[in-house]
């Protein structure tokens, strides 16, 4: 299910398919575009977002925090490192780099479990995770992901937001799967693969990038973006 929907100057996207959701605010464009010879991409990596292409600008250093959660069979703070080192293997000549902080005030992307609350200030775009298993928000305005809050601070960092659903994974392996599927949203994959073997199918069963994967951001990172992160 794909709906775009007017509002005033801007069009907001909201994308839903099997568990997973990405839900973001589409407007105007920017230009970055490394090169490098680049393979062409296994699926559309912007699928969910009509056509618009969106990623951190060229050389930037992404910080990933964690929410704190109470210890458990399952650790998102693990899953979220093991993403982290898998998709930092893709990038061909270092478009980006994630990094694991331990200050939520100065991270790009946040990561946080259901049972949580909320932890940032959402911007102009309707935060609706529904009963998705994982769910990546950003919101772009003028062709960059606007800045939000972190709760009780009044510093504008993060640009993404990831919510987990820890309660329907029910082994470590599975928990990195989605992870590793959310964070390939948040790296600029903003569609769905059709394979089922792929890290970015909507079901994931694996926790690192296929080929397949790795080719569709690499292909990605070398075209012009339409939305900087």
């Amino acid at each position: 299910m794909f709906r775009p929907r007017a509002r005033s100057h801007a069009s907001r996207c909201r994308f839903h398919a099997g568990r997973h959701l990405i839900g973001i605010a589409l407007l105007a464009a920017a230009c970055d575009n490394p090169t490098a010879v680049r393979p062409d991409f296994a699926y559309d990596p912007t699928e969910l977002t009509g056509g618009l292409l969106y990623r951190w600008t060229t050389g930037a250093k992404v910080r990933v925090f964690v929410e704190p959660i109470p210890a458990s069979s399952v650790s998102v703070a693990l899953a979220t490192q093991r993403a982290v080192v898998a998709w930092n293997a893709v990038p061909q000549v270092r478009e980006f780099t994630l990094e694991v902080v331990t200050n939520r005030d100065v991270a790009d992307v946040i990561v946080y479990d259901r049972s949580l609350a909320q932890p940032v200030v959402t911007g102009s775009c309707p935060f609706n995770p529904s009963g998705a298993a994982g769910y990546t928000y950003f919101c772009a305005v003028n062709g960059r992901a606007e800045r939000l809050r972190p709760i009780a601070s009044s510093v504008l960092s993060a640009a993404i937001v990831i919510r987990v659903d820890m309660s329907t994974t029910a082994t470590q392996a599975s928990l990195d799967a989605l992870v590793a599927h959310e964070m390939g949203h948040a790296v600029g994959i903003g569609g769905h693969s059709p394979q089922t073997t792929d890290v970015m199918y909507t079901r994931p069963t694996v926790s690192a990038p296929t080929d397949r994967d790795r080719n569709t951001l690499r292909n990605l990172l070398g075209r012009a973006a339409d939305i900087t992160l």
